[in-house]
């Protein structure tokens, strides 16, 4: 590792491989299963993709899988082994360039092709968006943050599959920005590898943690340059309290030109300490109003207040996606009393919950539906609505809330009501997937909930990113769009007897798919 290999610099040279220490740090304490929350080009994927390319080299029938958000970025981390492989025999060093031209003789490369090579001795390295083919002693995992935020069914096969086909010696390197907050599978594992931390002694199945801040990059610097902004010397001065770190004025200003660059995603990207990496960073929030609730303490326990009727409030996603919150408005507060999220629930999951929170908070006076829910589906021929009062909702109990012409309308209703709006603490449990994964409770997912940047009509804008935060977001904007409507009645007064009948008549009809529903 020291010797062979030749790679692309920074500046696009060919030049000899020569670790940092960080590379050396962590090629010496390499353990089975490795988490690294890297900063950005310390070279750690250079460094394990060829590790594994000389395991290849010299050792017969291994086999060597990358796995990345893309396969472009797949591919591109073949391309290192590729390009150390090929260049081999021109070493600068002529008994170097010699050796290579022997070992491109006794063990040649026979295919490369389709992101795969493979040697005559039987190794092979593969590349791509998950691993497939025989058992892999080596596994590659790049960017599994960004994976788990913007994929976590994939996330979540690649934990299923790939960690559990590797043989109890073989070693797992997962390298990776910390994309995707305190939730997903790529957190999980972050999680044990802290936790791993603490351990006297690692068994083969447990995560080593290995942490190396930016400042350690030589490049990170900016010769004869000094901060110029009192946050950027207030955040170094807490470093150094805090932590005994004592960073260079000359890289305090590279950090300071990267910040104002980068904005809070130097959390992700950038980070100084292990701290840092767990940090909950949300780039794009479209509601900052919650850490606001949050630090007055408006995510609390409250009882239902007495008198005042309450609704439910949904969204109604594809693939039989669904999200709704249970709302009491009282006075000027919106007093978020329970929520729920769900796959494969449909019409009956729906009214199911609602059963549920009309036992434990009483009869529940309207039910706001999405527009969408009039739309008719194409394998029942019967719409959402038609659905939903044949599981025993009465029509009267539900209102569809009218289109509204830009979404952007209906998040800034969203955003006139959460000043005055509570969420009990019960809306803030985690939530786990199938696989033992952490996901964002309800609260987090208004947290959570951010904008991304839409180039694909060529016209440059804003739009929310869709994933799991999205459809309880969209729950709660239902209740926004609703009461900018005028149909939330009663909400500003005490009602002393609501006319509502419990609108369960007859049997739910029987569901497509087993729900799961998630409160």
């Amino acid at each position: 590792m020291r010797n062979l290999y030749l790679i692309l610099d920074e500046e696009g040279r060919t030049v000899p491989f020569i670790m940092r220490g960080e590379q050396e740090q962590f090629l010496r304490e390499r353990h089975n299963r490795n988490f690294i929350p890297k900063a950005r080009k310390l070279g750690m994927s250079t460094a394990i993709v060829l590790a594994n390319l000389d395991d290849c080299i010299f050792n017969g029938n291994l086999a060597a899988g990358i796995i990345d958000l893309t396969k472009d970025d797949a591919f591109a981390k073949l391309s290192m082994a590729r390009f150390a492989w090929a260049s081999g025999p021109l070493h600068p060093d002529p008994a170097i360039g010699a050796l290579w031209k022997s070992l491109h003789k006794a063990n040649p490369l026979e295919k490369d092709a389709g992101g795969e090579m493979v040697w005559r001795n039987g190794s092979r390295i593969t590349a791509g968006v998950a691993f497939t083919g025989r058992t892999p002693q080596r596994l590659h995992i790049s960017e599994f943050g960004p994976i788990s935020a913007k994929f976590p069914a994939k996330a979540t096969g690649i934990k299923r599959g790939a960690f559990n086909s590797l043989p109890p010696g073989g070693i797992i390197d997962i390298e990776t920005t910390m994309e995707g907050g305190q939730w997903g599978e790529c957190y999980s594992i972050f999680q044990l590898s802290l936790e791993a931390a603490k351990f006297d002694s690692l068994t083969p199945l447990d995560w080593r943690l290995h942490f190396f801040p930016w400042w350690g990059h030589p490049s990170y610097v900016l010769p004869g340059v000094k901060p110029g902004r009192t946050e950027t010397v207030e955040y170094f001065d807490g470093l150094k309290t805090k932590y005994g770190i004592d960073i260079p004025l000359d890289r305090q200003a590279f950090y300071e030109r990267r910040k104002a660059e980068q904005g809070e995603e130097m959390w992700q990207q950038f980070p100084s300490v292990i701290e840092e990496v767990d940090r909950q960073i949300v780039p794009g929030q479209i509601y900052p109003e919650m850490k606001t609730l949050r630090s007055t303490k408006r995510v609390s326990e409250f009882a239902q207040e007495k008198g005042y009727p309450v609704f439910t409030a949904w969204d109604l996603g594809s693939s039989d996606n669904m999200a709704g919150s249970l709302i009491q408005p009282a006075g000027k507060a919106h007093n978020f009393l329970a929520g729920c999220v769900g796959e494969g629930a449909g019409a009956a999951g729906v009214a199911e919950v609602i059963r549920k929170w009309e036992e434990e908070f009483g009869p529940i006076l309207t039910h706001f539906l999405p527009h969408d829910c009039e739309i008719t589906d194409k394998g029942s021929g019967k719409t959402y609505l038609q659905q939903l009062v044949e599981c025993g909702i009465p029509r009267k109990n539900i209102a569809v809330v009218p289109r509204i012409p830009d979404l952007w309308v209906g998040i800034d209703e969203v955003r006139r009501i959460l000043p005055n709006c509570w969420f009990h603490s019960r809306m803030d449990d985690p939530i786990f997937s199938e696989s033992g994964a952490k996901l964002p409770s309800l609260v987090g997912r208004l947290e959570g909930y951010r904008k991304k940047l839409d180039s694909s009509t060529g016209i440059v804008r804003d739009v929310p990113v869709h994933d799991l935060c999205s459809h309880y977001a969209d729950s709660v904007r239902t209740y926004a769009e609703a009461l900018s409507r005028g149909l939330v009645r009663g909400n500003v007064q005490r009602v002393a007897a609501a006319q509502v009948v419990s609108g369960f008549r007859g049997a739910a009809q029987p569901q497509r798919k087993q729900a799961r529903v998630l409160s």
